[in-house]
């Protein structure tokens, strides 16, 4: 697989974990802008995740944009630093690729030191540099929980929506998507719907269950009681969760706010919102 292939690949994968199928439909719009073969230098492939990040923000915000797109920029930088043809490479990135895979899929909240000594054994195993390695690692982490968060706050919505609205007619579940799209959880909205029809069918034909709380459940509840920044930013440290609101700067307060806020959007811009859509019936008066 030439390099344009394999990084267009490494795109969809990506997206995948924040948008599902939407994905494909993106890479398919941004292919017919701006196509890439094996004549494709730096500057074309800076070109195309400008285009990515682009269409993604539309509907998922810059800061989200920003961070799918950094991990892409790191991607290309690796690929097109090498542009002489070195299959073991492409088929050790692959091998990476499902060994990440794999340890997220079984991990929806690691450590700071399981990433640690994760990115160790991937270097042992396959070589490279250990700093990119954990690098790489770490920005696929933050992407994969912030998409857990995002799926468990749409599961909370969903059970106060149908708490609401037991058989909620079509006005009333366009409704909410709108209200999801301004939540900007990044989740395509034929999932959305999806999500809800299974757990109206559940409740339907099942009595209520108790849930267990998982560690997403645990860091959400962390978050939203924990209002001081200053001492939220120490807990996460202490718990080994600091690199999920670190930037290029570090722990910085701008960094702590973007990681809280996507999970305790401003009620008053909520309501704000709301009206503006026309939605005051979702408005939760207390």
């Amino acid at each position: 697989m030439v390099a344009s292939e394999e990084f267009i690949k490494y795109c969809t994968k990506t997206l995948e974990v924040n948008f599902g199928q939407l994905s494909n439909e993106i890479i398919k719009k941004i292919n017919n802008k701006k196509s890439l073969n094996d004549n494709s230098n730096a500057n074309d492939f800076k070109e195309y995740i400008d285009l990515i990040e682009l269409n993604v923000s539309v509907f998922s915000g810059k800061h989200k944009a920003s961070d799918i797109c950094s991990v892409l920029r790191t991607r290309a930088t690796e690929m097109t630093g090498a542009q002489t043809p070195k299959p073991a490479v492409v088929s050790v990135s692959g091998d990476i690729d499902r060994e990440i895979n794999t340890f997220l899929s079984n991990n929806s909240l690691p450590s700071e030191a399981d990433i640690l000594d994760y990115s160790k054994l991937l270097t042992i195993k396959f070589g490279g540099n250990a700093k990119s390695v954990e690098k790489e690692l770490i920005d696929k982490v933050k992407l994969h929980v912030k998409a857990g968060i995002g799926r468990q706050m749409l599961k909370v919505e969903i059970h106060k929506f149908l708490a609401r609205f037991q058989q909620p007619e079509k006005a009333d579940m366009d409704d909410f998507v709108k209200y999801m799209n301004f939540l900007k959880l990044n989740i395509p909205e034929n999932e959305v719907r999806d999500q809800i029809e299974k757990e109206r069918l559940y409740r339907k034909f099942h009595e209520p269950q108790q849930v267990e709380t998982s560690e997403i459940d645990q860091l959400i509840n962390m978050v939203k009681t924990n209002t001081d920044k200053e001492s939220l930013g120490k807990l996460m440290q202490k718990q080994g969760l600091s690199y999920l609101i670190k930037d290029d700067k570090g722990v910085t307060d701008k960094s702590i706010s973007e990681f809280v806020e996507l999970m305790t959007p401003n009620e008053d811009d909520m309501k704000d919102a709301l009206e503006g859509m026309g939605l005051t019936h979702l408005i939760t008066k207390k």
